[in-house]
């Protein structure tokens, strides 16, 4: 019997995976048998066997490829990116992630099922180190907003630009994935317009930030 080339072997793995990937979302990963799977993508249960040892082994193969795959758009996002705390470039941040969330939606799905069965053991990485990440990228952009004064007294630009990436993130997992139906009660783009406000210009009045101020040194 011949060998195999690499290109054939690969092509056989991702049908393969598009098979498990897509019993995994419907059933479980607990509920799929690697006979389901065999059966599913039209390859024998032996041969199956050759490919992968284990039904997990499968599954990490997938996760890993998706994995490189968002990690590069991630990349191009932030690359985009001049000024990361600007409301301009907040606002696109935004709706890139939207996008993201949109053309992965199964990556964001398997996520899930790692979660509740497995503890996240395999996307923990994913958010690992996070603000630690963010800041080492834009780490000469965000001392030069500071140097300039363009943020508040004490506030980390790193932590501020984690938190604004997390919250469009986790927007648009509900509406895209969850069916959130506008659970701001407003359009995407409207709640794109409102969070990137709360985020650039914060909740509390300027009346409202002195009197505290005036609460603080009275305080001493």
């Amino acid at each position: 019997m011949p060998k195999l080339s690499q290109a054939v072997i690969d092509e056989r793995r991702t049908g393969i995976e598009t098979a498990a990937k897509d019993l995994f979302i419907k059933q479980g990963f607990h509920a799929t048998s690697m006979r389901d799977i065999s059966k599913h993508a039209e390859v024998s249960l032996g041969n199956l066997y050759n490919y992968y040892e284990t039904k997990e082994a499968m599954f990490e193969s997938i996760i890993n490829r998706y994995l490189i795959e968002v990690d590069q758009k991630l990349k191009d996002i932030f690359d985009e990116i001049e000024e990361p705390l600007e409301p301009t470039a907040m606002r696109h941040l935004g709706q890139m992630v939207g996008n993201l969330v949109d053309s992965h939606s199964d990556f964001w799905l398997l996520m899930y099922i790692d979660v509740l069965e497995f503890q996240n053991r395999h996307f923990r990485k994913m958010f690992e180190g996070l603000t630690v990440r963010f800041r080492n990228i834009f780490a000469d952009k965000f001392i030069a907003a500071q140097e300039r004064g363009d943020l508040r007294a004490g506030v980390d630009p790193a932590l501020a630009f984690t938190a604004a990436y997390m919250q469009f993130f986790n927007y648009f997992l509900v509406e895209k994935l969850f069916g959130g139906n506008e659970h701001f009660g407003l359009s995407d783009e409207q709640a794109l317009n409102s969070l990137t406000k709360i985020f650039s210009y914060g909740v509390l009045s300027e009346k409202k930030l002195a009197e505290f101020k005036k609460q603080v040194v009275a305080n001493g």
